[in-house]
């Protein structure tokens, strides 16, 4: 679609239409020789459009931005590996909400029965990440107090699980990428505040999250 810079009616009619995507997209660490120009070139998006979801950022080398995109774009990106150790832990899963790396109630027993995950408090429309390349195989609202939840099985039989979201931005079926923003943190379901509940498990069996995700 060309845009029609010549008028600012317009041009405020096309950036207010763009941000509706700018909750769609991926995280990635600038590697060294790129710039706000070859971005655009890679991902096929608007420079400006970039622009305007990292305010603030200069676009340097080992700097994270964020790639907004439409959905169903992913068959024309390129698969990064991501290599900061801000976002791996020991078992290379990305943690899944970079505006907090505060967790509220931890794994294990609370209150006489077990908590199989972690919460991770975090403002309201705050990005989920997918912790790991993987297929979503759950995306719905009707598992109890889960709220509105998203399951990606990342092969080799390891789940994780992203409760209580305000908003999916996935279907079942849907390929993901390590870093690719797949809700936002809401208080759906049974909660008492904002926060992303958050699992890993292994079959049935769940994991301990903090062991295998970078907390700083």
């Amino acid at each position: 679609m060309k845009l029609l810079w010549f008028t600012f009616a317009v041009f405020t009619m096309l950036f207010i239409s763009s941000c509706a995507h700018l909750n769609s997209g991926q995280y990635i660490q600038v590697r060294k020789g790129e710039s706000l120009k070859s971005l655009s070139n890679e991902f096929k998006i608007p420079a400006w459009r970039i622009q305007a979801a990292n305010e603030g950022k200069k676009f340097k080398a080992g700097e994270w931005v964020f790639i907004p995109m439409d959905k169903g774009i992913w068959g024309r990106t390129r698969y990064r590996q991501v290599a900061s150790s801000d976002y791996i832990g020991n078992g290379d899963f990305l943690w899944p909400v970079p505006a907090r790396k505060k967790i509220s109630s931890g794994y294990g027993h609370r209150w006489g029965r077990k908590h199989e995950g972690i919460d991770i408090p975090a403002p309201v429309g705050s990005h989920i990440l997918s912790v790991a390349d993987g297929i979503v195989v759950y995306s719905g609202n009707d598992l109890g107090g889960y709220g509105n939840l998203t399951v990606i099985s990342h092969g080799g039989g390891i789940f994780s699980v992203y409760a209580h979201a305000k908003v999916l931005f996935t279907k079942k079926g849907d390929r993901v990428h390590q870093g690719q923003v797949i809700a936002q943190v809401g208080m759906t379901g049974r909660t008492s505040g904002p926060h992303l509940h958050f699992e890993l498990r292994h079959n049935s069996r769940p994991l301990d999250p903090s062991k295998m995700l970078t907390q700083k």
